[in-house]
């Protein structure tokens, strides 16, 4: 008779917990013999090596639906052909988890420059803008929302309300858009679709950083900005740019946070 073990002989014998050794087999991937008499499991030599096999496998991170292929192959050049489509899946995956971190790494880029931006100015280059949504008034139409939120490209750009200079010399909301911009364009899926979308042309910026509730009504107090652009002799246009980045809860309200970029002339 073949050498015969147990669930927890096996699970002792290689290292491996018992109940990985029950997932296996609930997936078919090993058969244990069933003994009538003591209502036990029993493993042999060929489950032994396939279990091992499996292992190996998982520690390769290679899913269980795709060991079951590999288990069945009857040739090498079959087993062959399944590494060549695991190493494309892979290749797949390391450009998504790629974007992902760039994704990622701009938005703590954002985050440092709130930091680093309240009741300060510099100058930045503002990059083109791809215009996903444009609506010629500042007040949230949350019926056209759920066409952005569920866009393939959402992730990757900011809602951006265009400011423009009143009489009275204070920036004003006109519209509301969602943009993203050139270097997150790139990597989107529609970056081979960028050309069918509205372009801002990118400019140099006097940049700052402002917040505001939530709830309140939006107010653009650049005063600061002007006064520091008339200071050191930067004329700036009449309109501008507030990117919204981020939110904060302190105690009982919410602020929005913004990136407002100015272009110079």
């Amino acid at each position: 008779m073949a050498n015969r073990y147990t669930i927890h002989e096996i699970a002792k014998l290689l290292g491996i917990s018992a109940d990985a050794i029950r997932l296996y087999e609930k997936e078919g991937l090993v058969t244990p013999v069933h003994d009538p008499q003591n209502g036990y499991r029993y493993y042999e030599t060929l489950d032994i090596q396939r279990i091992m096999g499996i292992y190996l496998y998982r520690q390769l991170d290679v899913s269980l639906a795709e060991i079951k292929d590999l288990l069945t192959a009857s040739s090498i050049t079959e087993v062959s052909d399944s590494f060549s489509s695991l190493i494309l899946n892979t290749e797949s995956e390391i450009e998504r988890l790629q974007k992902k971190l760039e994704k990622i790494r701009f938005m703590k880029q954002h985050l440092e420059n709130l930091n680093q931006g309240f009741h300060t100015y510099r100058i930045l280059d503002l990059p083109d803008l791809y215009l996903l949504y444009h609506q010629d008034f500042s007040k949230p139409l949350y019926s056209n929302m759920k066409d952005i939120l569920n866009s393939p490209i959402f992730s990757f750009g900011n809602f951006c309300y265009s400011l423009q200079i009143d009489e009275n010399q204070t920036f004003q909301s006109k519209a509301l858009q969602f943009a993203i911009r050139e270097p997150m364009m790139m990597l989107c899926p529609w970056s081979d679709k960028s050309s069918s979308l509205p372009k801002v042309p990118g400019c140099r910026c006097l940049y700052t950083v402002t917040s505001t509730p939530i709830y309140s009504e939006l107010h653009w107090n650049l005063d600061g900005l002007l006064a520091y652009a008339k200071e050191h002799n930067l004329h700036c246009a009449d309109h501008a740019y507030a990117f919204y980045i981020f939110s904060v809860i302190p105690e009982d309200t919410v602020m929005d946070f913004y990136e407002i970029y100015v272009p110079i002339l």
